[in-house]
């Protein structure tokens, strides 16, 4: 169900506040009623649930008025009305808030309030949880229905809308006196009226009897001004949407962070072990390949090496058996091939090696020993080095 909460708000904290809850989908009232003061507002904050409520304020505490401003120069001289109805308004204009409201012809409607005011207001709904979509001279909410002028009683006061954004309220004391400053000399003015009420000098076109706050509920809905202008506009509610995902998109934007950073670090280690990888290939390539001293493509230099071995044959089994003596070339690094001869035939190599002692030939042979058949030759001492002649078969 549809239901908008409607509050007629008083000049001063102590005066009495009015509501209402109306359903739109329904069209009938859900609940009405009179709270004693502001501070009781608090009481409609779970009538009013998530949703802004509309407000209504008093006209006797704003300003509606008129200036003579051509539709073309509006834009230009906006800013200039404060200046331009100074002269008119007892407080500085630095103090008041201004609002345009509809033409008629050249003349710009405009409603003037007190930052004061406007600030007590504000501070009263959110002091009770309570959140104004629009705020509304109550005047302005009575329908004019075809009439020059829209009227009712409230309480000890008469609201007279006397155009589509002018009107005042006034104590039914004063309204004798101030009605005929109101009229136009010699015209007829037809009033819409939604209670009964005397107005001299008029014509009264009775309106359908309904309770006075839903009559200004309705009339709400097409008012010609909203005070929530300016520096009171509320926010866009897609702000506070927005918000209500910060956490939720930062939260998402840090899991896509680590996760690339971590995919960063996966990256790098592979390239790191790859590369000691290939460092590890051309040193053991160095070993094996006597007098290559520089390595550019190490799987076409190996793969040449291993066809001038073996005069063109296939290097599969060379391959085979020469990554079975890694480890001993690995763990032996002093030693050295210094010729390599395949047959690959007889799935044979056959290496001279070089070492700085016997004892460093003699632990290769052992590690080697362990997966193929190892043939020694003998070991011949020099200066400062040992060699020998090994024959290494597969078993």
């Amino acid at each position: 169900m549809s239901e908008r909460l409607f509050i007629r708000l008083g000049q001063t904290a102590e005066q009495a506040c009015s509501w209402l809850v109306w359903s739109e989908q329904e069209q009938e009232i859900i609940g009405s009623g009179e709270l004693n003061n502001a501070s009781a507002l608090s009481t409609l904050t779970e009538r009013a649930g998530n949703r802004g409520v509309d407000v209504l304020v008093p006209a006797s505490s704003i300003t509606l008025t008129e200036v003579d401003l051509p539709e073309k120069s509006q834009r230009q001289a906006i800013k200039a009305l404060p200046f331009m109805l100074e002269e008119n308004l007892a407080q500085n204009v630095d103090e008041l808030h201004f609002v345009t409201g509809p033409r008629n012809g050249d003349a710009l409607s405009i409603a003037v309030v007190a930052h004061e005011q406007m600030q007590m207001w504000i501070e009263w709904l959110s002091d009770a949880g309570l959140k104004a979509k629009c705020i509304v001279p109550d005047c302005l909410a009575l329908p004019l229905a075809d009439c020059d002028w829209a009227a009712m009683t409230l309480g000890k006061e008469v609201l007279l809308r006397t155009g589509a954004g002018s009107g005042v309220s006034l104590s039914q004391n004063w309204l004798d006196m101030a009605l005929p400053q109101l009229l136009i000399a010699d015209t007829q003015t037809t009033v819409a009226g939604y209670t009964e009420l005397q107005l001299a000098g008029t014509q009264i076109k009775a309106q359908p009897l309904d309770l006075p706050m839903l009559v200004l509920a309705k009339g709400l809905l097409n008012a010609p001004m909203n005070l929530l202008s300016g520096v009171y506009k509320p926010k866009k509610e897609y702000g506070k949407h927005l918000l209500l995902w910060r956490n939720a998109a930062i939260a998402f934007a840090v899991v896509i962070v680590l996760a690339l950073v971590n995919k960063g670090l996966n990256i790098h280690q592979m390239n790191t072990a790859a590369d000691e990888l290939q460092a590890q290939s051309e040193q053991i390539y160095k070993q094996v390949v006597p007098g290559s001293s520089r390595v550019v493509n190490l799987r076409s230099q190996m793969g040449s090496y291993v066809r001038t071995l073996q005069g063109g044959g296939s290097g599969t089994q060379f391959f085979v058996m020469l990554s079975g003596m890694q480890d001993a070339f690995a763990q032996v690094p002093a030693l050295k091939p210094t010729t390599l001869r395949f047959d690959s035939n007889r799935n044979e190599i056959r290496m001279q090696v070089t070492a700085k002692n016997y004892e460093q030939i003699e632990k290769f042979k052992e590690i080697v020993a362990r997966s193929y058949q190892l043939t020694g030759g003998a070991m011949n001492s020099g200066e400062s080095e040992v060699t020998s002649t090994l024959t290494i078969r597969s078993k």
